[in-house]
């Protein structure tokens, strides 16, 4: 199994399962998007000659994270979708006697689908930022330490 193909079934599994979400779907996003991780970890993976096996855990993890933002974005605007294209009224809650009806309040699936993926956003910047700072090494070294003169 490749690292992509293990990515996307770990992503499907553990949070997409019960979603409309499908596992080809999920690896094709993970197959297409390399560039995307590229641009956000200033690195340069490219899918070929297995390059993407070098993946450490922590570019999985903001990989990841980077698929659940795009999901929860998705979402939100296949929720807004639905909102602008309901006939019905939006009829939230009727009650009579002991019957009542009630429908789900489109605009706050929205809300709270933007406000999952705002979430993910800030936190693939957290660990982008650590990752950062993880793995930067100084660029110049200045001083006593530069002479040698110790």
């Amino acid at each position: 199994m490749s690292l992509i193909s293990g990515l996307a079934q770990d992503i499907f599994e553990n949070e997409l399962a019960s979603t409309g979400a499908t596992l080809v779907g999920v690896s094709g996003w993970l197959n297409e998007n390399i560039g995307s991780l590229n641009i956000v970890l200033n690195t340069q993976f490219s899918g070929e000659n297995g390059d993407i096996a070098n993946f450490n855990l922590e570019e999985q993890d903001i990989y990841k994270e980077m698929y659940l933002h795009h999901y929860y974005k998705k979402q939100a605007r296949n929720a807004l979708i639905n909102i602008v294209n309901d006939n019905s009224g939006n009829i939230l809650s009727v009650r009579d006697g002991d019957n009542s009806i009630t429908f789900v309040n489109k605009n706050e699936v929205s809300k709270l689908y933007r406000g999952l993926a705002s979430d993910s956003h800030n936190k693939i910047n957290e660990m982008v930022y650590k990752y950062n700072a993880y793995r930067g090494s100084p660029r110049q070294v200045g001083g006593i330490e530069a002479s040698g003169l110790y």
